[in-house]
């Protein structure tokens, strides 16, 4: 009988340890695609159903080895709001801005991604270029803008962005049309998607300019309030980026997803 129990103890002594039980959370992003933060994978010239990008990258090597598993999913931009403000399918909203109102609903990370606004317009049509030295000299042009994003951050000039282009494509047409002068993005996200091969943001067609007065906007992931581990989930997130940030991993993770 002791032989037996040394050898049970021995047994347990000796035996690998299990692997801690990982729990899942689900993260998202639009479905429209926002690169540098997240897209579609291609393959061969053909759009994927993988999700890429620095924001899938970035929370899976955050939250490694925290005991939280990352899965992303690109939805239509509102209805990933929604459903990650419920916190039950969804948890995590990937590249949010911040706005009082979405963090009643939302804990906030620390921030992970910096974008530099730029105005882009027409070189043929602006050889001298845009000749902005204030935020204020945008009410000046005519700006154009997607559907539904804010432009708050542009001052006074952001009451006067006519909101009604569906996607950047449709932006650069309306260069081309006349109908607007230019149009304000982050030069992040115009690099990713040539990094995607987009025709109309790719080439020589369109020049930009620096946007006087406007610092870089700051992204955050948002953890839904409901969720009942939204506490401990941020602080694994936080966690995370700052071993990342000393590890000085994440200018490289983001350059894989800017053209050169």
């Amino acid at each position: 009988m002791k032989r037996l129990l040394l050898a049970c103890v021995l047994g347990a002594l000796l035996a690998p340890p299990a692997s801690a039980a990982t729990t899942a959370v689900h993260a998202c992003g639009g479905a429209n695609e926002w690169p540098p933060s997240s897209y579609y994978q291609r393959r061969d010239d053909k759009v994927t159903h993988e999700v890429a990008g620095f924001s899938p990258d970035v929370l899976g090597a955050a939250l490694q080895g925290s005991g939280f598993e990352p899965h992303v999913a690109l939805l239509p931009f509102a209805r990933c709001l929604a459903d990650a403000r419920q916190g039950t399918d969804m948890q995590i909203v990937m590249a949010a801005f911040h706005n009082e109102k979405r963090a009643e609903s939302f804990l906030y990370s620390d921030p992970y991604l910096a974008l530099v606004p730029r105005a882009y317009f027409i070189a043929g049509q602006w050889p001298k270029g845009l000749g902005l030295t204030t935020l204020s000299d945008l009410a000046s042009l005519r700006l154009c803008g997607l559907n539904g994003i804010s432009y708050a951050h542009l001052g006074p000039a952001a009451d006067k962005v006519y909101t009604g282009a569906a996607d950047y494509s449709a932006l650069v047409r309306m260069l081309q049309a006349g109908r607007c002068d230019a149009f304000v993005e982050s030069q992040e996200v115009i690099n990713g998607f040539r990094l995607l091969g987009v025709p109309e943001l790719s080439g020589t067609l369109l020049a930009s300019a620096a946007v006087p007065g406007v610092p870089p906007l700051k992204a955050h992931f948002i953890v839904s309030r409901q969720y009942p581990q939204a506490k401990p989930l941020l602080d694994a997130i936080n966690g995370g980026l700052r071993r990342l940030q000393r590890e000085q991993r994440l200018a490289p993770m983001l350059q894989r997803h800017q053209a050169h």
